[in-house]
């Protein structure tokens, strides 16, 4: 559920200058700093906290929670890398 709100976040929100844990940072410092109104804010707020700009976890569950939200920034990277791979020709780096 976590995961499914950042992914949707992330589409709605990333930019060509942002790297991918920019964005899950940025959403996280937004949902830590709002109200929890939604169950995954509710889970959010138990398991992470954040203090100085810097996000850390209360438990071992808010490990667990950090560590599958940097792996999924992972697989976004990867597929966008396939993604731009699969437009590229090796005489695109040849240089006249």
């Amino acid at each position: 559920m976590i995961l499914e709100e950042f992914v949707s976040y992330y589409h709605k929100n990333k930019n060509k200058k942002k790297q991918v844990k920019e964005v899950l940072l940025t959403w996280l410092k937004t949902e830590l700093t709002s109200s929890p109104q939604k169950n995954y804010q509710k889970v959010i707020h138990n398991e992470l906290v954040l203090e100085n700009e810097i996000i850390i976890p209360r438990n071992k569950q808010g490990e667990n929670l950090l560590s599958s939200l940097l792996r999924i920034t992972n697989i976004l990277e990867e597929k966008e890398f396939e993604t731009w791979a699969g437009n590229v020709k090796p005489k695109d780096f040849i240089h006249a």
